[in-house]
């Protein structure tokens, strides 16, 4: 499976502190950054798991035009062991964003995991219960004052 060789650890370190966290759009309106993501280092080899990542440390530098962009660029995640944690990824950038178009298109993706662990499947991470993925208080309260 692609990503064993690369990118593998610094995704299952991100996985764990994002899984103790419950998915957030807290932004702190003094500094533009996003206090609810924790700091992604991109100088790290992400390898495959590199285009999920990049949104969130984007986010998390408060580079809010870039993590947009880089939001638009991500390609659909391979159909793989990590399917729902790359979706799950994918959903925490434009949620913090509002970006709505970007987060319907990540929670029907998500959808048919719901019940399951987001990652669990390789055996490898998990980022918890994808349900809590899919429609985060916090995010549609967000969402509903764009």
């Amino acid at each position: 499976m692609p990503g064993l060789e690369r990118g593998l650890l610094p995704l299952a370190l991100l996985c764990l502190r994002l899984a103790q966290r419950a998915p957030s759009a807290a932004v702190s309106a003094s500094a533009g950054v996003d206090t609810a993501e924790p700091a992604v280092d991109l100088t790290e080899d992400w390898g495959p798991y590199r285009p999920w990542v990049e949104p969130l440390a984007l986010l998390s530098s408060g580079r809010r035009a870039e993590a947009r962009a880089a939001l638009r660029a991500l390609p659909e995640p391979p159909r793989d062991l990590l399917y729902e944690a790359d979706c799950c990824l994918g959903a925490r950038a434009p949620a913090a964003l509002g970006d709505r178009a970007a987060l319907s298109r990540a929670q029907a993706r998500l959808a048919p995991a719901v019940g399951e662990l987001a990652g669990a499947g390789s055996g490898l991470l998990t980022l918890g219960p994808v349900d809590a993925w899919l429609a985060p208080p916090q995010v549609a309260n967000r969402l509903t004052h764009l």
